[in-house]
């Protein structure tokens, strides 16, 4: 399925922008993306994961397959949990 699902290595989409990658994971998200030049219109649900969870799965994925991302703390994603 071509086009829907963006690669998650080497991602710039997912690097650019911590506190948008964590909103993703607690939000979901339905609308077109480009990442790394190419446009992407599938569909994430939201997680349902609690903050320690989602910590470590964008600490795994900012730091996997070719990523070097800073550390996500539970602390940074209840903040944008809570819409600050």
């Amino acid at each position: 399925m071509s086009g829907a699902f963006p690669p998650l290595a080497k991602s710039d989409y997912l690097m650019a922008d911590v506190d948008r990658s964590i909103k993703i994971v607690i939000e979901g998200l339905s609308e077109e993306i480009e990442v790394n030049g190419q446009k992407y219109n599938g569909a994430m649900q939201p997680s349902g994961l609690d903050d320690k969870d989602i910590a470590d799965v964008l600490n795994y994925v900012r730091n996997s397959w070719g990523n070097k991302g800073d550390i996500v703390t539970e602390a940074m994603v209840a903040k944008v949990r809570a819409g600050k």
